[in-house]
């Protein structure tokens, strides 16, 4: 029996030795779904051996590669006189897909149709006729060919009055110089090199420049004197925003449901938080 338990012990120390260099595969049902995993190097490190997909995947086109330089393209695009000035109407349409869309943390999802007619509504240019969107740091997504990053800093002098029509909103020309955060920027095309979607997210830093940590739109705000709350998930901005929604005003932040073209999933709205 002693020389039993010994054999035992020692079969055992060998394998829990060996393990680590067998490797070995196990099958994890998890919400109904099965996912593979196995062993690599050390038991203590497991790794997800296929990722899961991801909605926005649709945007990788089944693994295509671009013909065309997206580089290139994205700094011609942010080159132009109407994207440096954020007057959008003046940005050649032969750039964007007919499917496009733009979202922000509490703008979006919105097409380009109402994108234009919103920016043109808030006349940026009269109040702030310097504007220069200066855009730097461009590189590819390592995972979407198609995607390509980079940053902006906005710089202006509020020379002139602020209004949005259609609301109360007004602001005298203050001269003071406005100079944001820096804040990322993603421009994704589709296979024919048209931009289908583009996005920014919040400050990098946001106690970096004078407008409070607020970027675009906000920022310009921010200097003229209106500060205006943008958290996601601020149950007032969110109400704000459904109320404009709901009342057809001119300036919108997001477009009608069926205005949004079918490969966006998400449901959430300007400031809503995220349901997927």
């Amino acid at each position: 029996h002693d020389m039993m338990a010994i054999h035992n012990r020692f079969t055992l120390a060998t394998l829990l030795l060996l393990l680590p260099l067998l490797g070995f595969a196990f099958n994890a049902i998890k919400n109904g779904a099965v996912q593979n995993f196995r062993y690599c190097e050390s038991p203590s490190l497991v790794r997800l051996d296929a990722e899961q997909s991801q909605w926005l995947d649709v945007l990788k086109w089944d693994g295509a590669q671009p013909d065309f330089d997206v580089l290139e393209l994205v700094q011609k695009f942010t080159s132009e006189p109407g994207y440096k000035s954020f007057v959008l109407r003046n940005i050649p349409t032969d750039y964007f897909a007919e499917d496009y869309i733009f979202r922000g943390p509490i703008v979006g999802p919105v097409n380009r149709k109402d994108l234009v007619e919103t920016n043109t509504v808030f006349a940026i240019e009269k109040a702030f006729p310097d504007l220069d969107r200066q855009a730097f740091g461009f590189t590819v997504d390592p995972e979407n060919p198609f995607r390509v990053l980079f940053f902006e800093r906005w710089k202006a002098t509020h020379t002139g009055e602020l209004t949005v029509e259609g609301t109360p909103l007004s602001a005298p020309a203050t001269g003071k110089r406005s100079i944001s955060p820096v804040m990322p920027f993603s421009i994704t095309f589709n296979p024919k090199g048209k931009i289908v979607y583009e996005t920014l997210t919040t400050a990098v830093d946001r106690f970096e420049g004078n407008t409070m940590g607020k970027v675009a739109v906000f920022g310009l705000l921010e200097t003229a004197g209106i500060s205006l709350d943008n958290s996601v998930g601020d149950p007032v901005l969110v109400f704000q925003q459904k109320l404009n929604r709901f009342l057809n005003a001119k300036a919108q932040v997001y477009s009608k449901e069926e205005d949004v073209p079918g490969w966006w999933k998400s449901k959430a709205v300007g400031a809503e938080k995220n349901d997927m």
